[in-house]
């Protein structure tokens, strides 16, 4: 099915996360896809004990930037997620021990999934936002973590778990926006580009 909306400019989304990707996809939004090289390390590390707030926004930013710079011309859309229990940040588990590792801490407790955004255009910044999500895990059996590590193998999904599919069935309760959840806060985005005139409903 072709997109519902054709932006006024190129929009680019200066990541190669499946979950935002199938996010502005689901919104009907024609873009294009640039991956960022950016060492999130480093800025992590240039970051750490900063607000949480603001080191989302800076590792989204400095994806964005990057690739803004290459297109110069588009309006280049950067986004970063980070799960928090506990003041301690929760990174990508990369491996199925460390997912269930991740799990068997969180099960039973809340913790926080916050969510970056940002656009650029011509290098620069012009518009960041960052909302929050507050999650309630079931208290889970060891079990019941393993089978569903088995199943989606979530090691490169922040927190260790994909709420846009199975994931879910590990909550109790969340507060906030499921597409916070899912990595982009994708209304505010959608407002602001309708705000700057870049897109709307009419063909």
């Amino acid at each position: 099915m072709p997109p519902f909306i054709l932006p006024k400019e190129q929009i680019i989304l200066a990541s190669g996360s499946e979950s935002r990707k199938a996010m502005l996809t689901e919104a009907g939004l024609d873009f294009s896809i640039e991956p960022s090289s950016v060492d999130e390390d480093i800025i992590k590390k240039q970051m750490k004990g900063k607000p949480f707030d603001q080191q989302v926004i800076a590792l989204a930013c400095a994806k964005a930037e990057e690739v803004s710079n290459k297109f110069p011309d588009a309006f280049v859309i950067g986004g970063d997620q980070m799960c928090i229990y506990q003041n301690e940040v929760f990174d990508k588990p990369g491996s199925k021990d460390k997912a269930i590792s991740n799990l068997l801490k969180l099960s039973g407790t809340s913790h926080f999934q916050y969510s970056g955004i940002c656009i650029f255009n011509s290098g620069q910044s012009i518009w960041e936002y960052c909302e929050f999500a507050e999650m309630v895990m079931h208290d889970l059996s060891q079990s019941e973590i393993e089978n569903y590590v088995e199943i989606e193998n979530p090691i490169n999904a922040a927190g260790a778990y994909k709420f846009e599919s199975l994931g879910c069935n590990l909550f109790k309760s969340v507060e906030g926006s499921s597409y916070t959840v899912r990595g982009m806060p994708l209304l505010p985005l959608l407002n602001k580009l309708r705000d700057l005139d870049i897109i709307d409903l009419n063909k």
